[in-house]
């Protein structure tokens, strides 16, 4: 027997504890954003233009994660 090889890809079911892991995980990375560009924790340890840099990596990555998490429904 042959394999069809032009079957549409089935999309996995999303399920909820995969939802609300996505949604935390979204905070989690905007928030440390938040951290990174206006809180003083960092100040010591880190150069400032490192923190900028990371801040923001860190709300690009979490706005991407929440575009895959909608575009998933």
């Amino acid at each position: 027997m042959e394999r069809e090889e032009n079957t549409p890809q089935e999309k996995k079911p999303t399920t909820t504890i995969s939802i609300l892991f996505g949604i935390l995980m979204i905070v989690v990375y905007c928030g440390m954003a938040y951290l990174m560009i206006f809180s003083s924790i960092f100040n010591q340890n880190l150069p400032e233009y490192f923190r900028y840099i990371a801040g923001v990596l860190l709300f690009l990555y979490g706005i991407f994660r929440a575009y895959r998490l909608v575009r998933s429904f």
